[in-house]
């Protein structure tokens, strides 16, 4: 069964050679109870060693069962200490955070055998040794003699065909070590056990075989035996059996489970419960670091995003007759193409052509056919939420409404009668009432005054209006504004007036739009410290009583008949009119303020501007009107138009530029002389429709040449700018990221120092469980099991203290900004920190 021949066994030390054997020969049977006995280091704990597997031998065979295991491999051994071979050692080497229950059980684990089964085959052993009463004690809690009996079930469990007690007694009082040797002896009934004693008294009294070894060689064997002996041992009935009744044998195993080294080292973690939370909180700093960064980085990110998606409604994606080409101006800065050879330059400073260079790229003409509006409607409606036309128009001169302007400063009054005034002209005549005030603390209006004409324009067209049977009819604006006093216009001829977020709309506005009268307007101009110096509000119904008047260019325009050099127009413009004269000559399209919107809490822009917003429809009327006009007929010769000076608001500067270029087109289309689409704003609403937007638009381009002409260039302001900031934010995540994970390096290393340390301290229990059959790999597995569960503990805590964090960061950003949500970490990235 088992056969040593001519074993031996050096060791190396830094000088010399150690013989711990020197060529010993022994066999042994199967059932029998052999003690070595000898003088300490004479070999006999290297001898039983050698044959559990746990060393090996320098030269020589063990044969096991008539194989040599020359040719052995790890999980040869492995297989073998785990089947064939049960210890027992002299300090018993039970597993400190297992119970009774568990030392035992251990075995049968890397055995392979099922939970249920190791259950109760680990039960019977310990029943078997008397301690069926102490299952789920603590080593720690038995006495010496009930560990080492411990010891004896965990090595029998397995049902093991050889025994190998090293002093089994050696840490016992007398009256234990007998108990413990009767306990033995009766085992070795069953079994080969080869026990190692000091006690020469034992051994006669119990063994049956005695073995005496003296400086690593066997000087005397009481009961020697034969390989022929063991041959002899065979049953030949037995082995005919076999061969008439052939079984497959189960292939023998031994590996723990991934399962059992989490169970091993969870146990070994939780003895230690202070050094482990310390570890993993240690552990987590660089968790908290680098999720804190990308908490921050995608909370910025949704923030520019979500301000982009609001931003797609108030800068839509335009296309304009004649733009702009922003790269094309880039490039033209940067290309060195056309630079000369530096070699040629010599001692020369080259001149090189700024503005040329950025006027080869700078004007970009668009051409706005019919057949490409038809082909920017085709597209699914699912794409865009409104197309908004623009065809040069300027209401500013056509929009009537009653103003009465007295004001007294200084001793100086600026009067005007009251009449019904085009808002062109109650800009102007503002802009004249501020020029006043230039003398004393009143210097810095008068200065502003020239600015007034910078504001822009205070009526503007809502989107997605101009077709009152369409079932998206209003659905744009209202998506994105409440109506907070009235309704949403239901016809052409009612408009809004849209507020800032507190209600709020600048006085220079509201006077504009004769909403705040000339002494309101100075109230709340200079606020000084007297009973007028009140915060000055305008309800809601009064704005909605106020009325417009939107006249035609044969209402406001009159040809002079009286031209003469001296007085060379040829148009004369009405800029005001009395309401008397309205009613009866029935002028104009009345426009009514059907309600107030205000811009949804929540969104930081939207498709409209603060003051009057009318429909589309109301504008499409207008121009149809002006296009029969008078006037728009005597413009469209362009003879006459070269001749054209102007005496309305707005149209002076249209007039000089067509003087100065020879070309009036700007002129004819501020007056509806002319009615092709200048410009065209699509609106969006979310980042997936723009991107089907602009590919369609872009398929356009695929199919038209840039020779032809009939390529277009559209305007994506939002996505140009957001690009900008999202390269910056992604640059500085990705150095911030960098720059914290150096903590998760040194997180590492301090859990990789932990181990170590955990390594030390558990060598007694590494080799209890290499004794038992675990293999290398199942040690290490035991102990990335531990670094696993310091890491888990340390990725969960520190995602849980960033989303802690979070909560108060949020707040503080909240209460000082105004933003919300700006730390946000999502689950996915959480889930890849602790990954990490």
């Amino acid at each position: 069964m088992l056969q040593l021949i001519n074993i031996k066994k050096d060791y190396k030390t830094a000088d010399q050679t150690v013989a711990a054997l020197k060529g010993v020969d022994l066999c042994f049977r199967k059932n029998e109870f052999v003690s070595i006995l000898g003088a300490s280091g004479c070999g006999k704990t290297t001898l039983l060693n050698i044959i559990g597997g746990l060393d090996h031998y320098t030269s020589g065979d063990l044969v096991i069962n008539g194989k040599s295991t020359k040719d052995y491999k790890d999980h040869d051994w492995d297989v073998y200490r785990n089947h064939r071979i049960g210890f027992v050692f002299q300090s018993y080497n039970l597993i400190p955070h297992q119970t009774v229950l568990g030392n035992v059980e251990i075995a049968l684990t890397i055995a392979g055998v099922s939970k249920t089964e190791r259950r109760q085959r680990a039960i019977d052993a310990l029943k078997k040794v008397g301690l069926e009463k102490e299952l789920y004690k603590r080593p720690n809690q038995l006495s010496g003699g009930q560990m080492q009996r411990v010891a004896i079930a965990r090595a029998l469990v397995n049902n093991p065909e050889i025994l190998l007690a090293d002093e089994p007694t050696g840490a016992l009082d007398t009256l234990t070590s007998v108990q413990i040797m009767d306990l033995i002896r009766e085992i070795a009934g069953e079994r080969l056990v080869i026990m190692v004693t000091h006690n020469p008294e034992l051994a006669e009294e119990y063994s049956s075989r005695i073995v005496r070894l003296q400086d690593g060689l066997v000087i005397s064997d009481s009961n020697p035996c034969s390989v022929d002996e063991l041959k002899a041992e065979q049953s030949p009935e037995k082995e005919e059996r076999v061969e008439m009744q052939p079984q497959k044998e189960k292939k023998e195993r031994s590996a723990m489970s991934y399962g059992t080294s989490l169970g091993l080292s969870s146990r070994n973690l939780a003895t230690k419960k202070g050094r482990t939370t310390l570890t993993s909180v240690a552990g987590s700093i660089g968790i908290i670091s680098v999720c804190l960064v990308l908490a921050l980085s995608n909370g910025f990110n949704n923030y520019i995003l979500k301000t982009e998606e609001d931003m797609l409604s108030y800068y839509p994606i335009t296309v304009a007759e004649t733009t702009m080409d922003v790269n094309a101006i880039m490039t033209g800065m940067t290309d060195l193409s056309d630079m000369p050879d530096l070699k040629k330059i010599g001692d020369r400073v080259y001149v090189n052509s700024f503005l040329t260079n950025i006027a080869k790229g700078m004007t970009v003409t668009n051409k706005l056919s019919d057949e490409y509006i038809e082909y920017l409607e085709s597209m699914d409606e699912d794409l865009y939420e409104a197309i908004q036309y623009s065809y040069g128009e300027d209401l500013m001169n056509s929009l009537y409404t009653e103003a009465e302007i007295k004001v007294t400063i200084d001793d100086k009054t600026y009067a005007k009668p009251s009449a019904a005034y085009s808002l062109a002209s109650l800009k102007e005549e503002y802009t004249a009432m501020l020029a006043l005030l230039d003398e004393g603390e009143d210097t810095q209006f008068a200065q502003l005054a020239s600015l007034v004409g910078y504001l822009g324009s205070v009526v503007n067209k809502m989107p997605g209006t101009a077709d009152f049977s369409d079932k998206r009819y209003s659905d744009y604006v209202l998506s994105q504004y409440d109506v907070i006093h009235g309704e949403f216009p239901k016809n052409e001829n009612e408009a809004v007036l849209v507020v800032g977020g507190h209600n709020d709309v600048t006085d220079i506005t509201l006077v504009q739009l004769g909403l705040l009268d000339s002494q309101q307007f100075l109230v709340n101009l200079y606020k000084k410290e007297t009973e007028a110096d009140k915060e000055v509000f305008l309800d809601f119904e009064a704005v909605r009583k106020k009325e417009y008047y939107l006249f035609n260019n044969d209402e406001i325009y009159e040809r002079n008949t009286a031209q003469t050099q001296e007085n060379p127009h040829f148009f004369k413009y009405k800029s005001a009119f009395s309401p008397e004269y309205i009613q009866e000559q029935n002028m104009g399209e009345k426009i009514t303020i059907s309600g107030v919107l205000r811009l949804k809490e929540g969104r930081s822009y939207g498709c409209l501007k603060s003051g009057l917003n009318i429909t589309e429809k109301a504008v499409e009327k207008l121009i149809e009107k002006n296009m029969q006009s008078e006037l728009s007929k005597w413009l469209r010769d362009e003879a006459n138009a070269m001749y054209l000076y102007y005496t309305a608001p707005n149209l002076a500067t249209f007039a000089m530029q067509g003087a100065s270029t020879g070309n009036y087109t700007t002129l004819k289309r501020a007056v509806g002389a002319i009615d092709t689409v200048t410009g065209i704003s699509i609106y969006t609403e979310s980042f997936e429709t723009k991107q089907g937007l602009l590919a369609h638009m872009d398929k356009w381009n695929e199919t038209h040449t840039a020779e032809s002409g009939e390529q277009i260039k559209y305007d994506d302001t939002v996505g140009t700018m957001m690009q900008m900031m999202q390269t910056m934010l992604d640059a500085i995540t990705y150095i911030l990221v960098a720059f914290t994970s150096i903590s998760l390096i040194v997180s590492s290393v301090m859990i990789g120092i932990i181990t170590y340390v955990s390594v030390v301290e558990r060598v007694k229990e590494i080799g209890v469980l290499r004794s038992l059959g675990a293999r290398k790999k199942d040690i290490k597995n035991l102990f990335n099991a531990e670094t696993f569960i310091i890491g888990l503990a340390s990725g969960l805590i520190g995602v849980a203290v960033t989303y802690l964090l979070s909560i108060g960061i949020n707040a503080i950003f909240f209460s000082l900004a105004g933003i919300s949500n700006i730390a946000n970490l999502p689950i996915w990235q959480a889930f890849i920190m602790v990954v990490i």
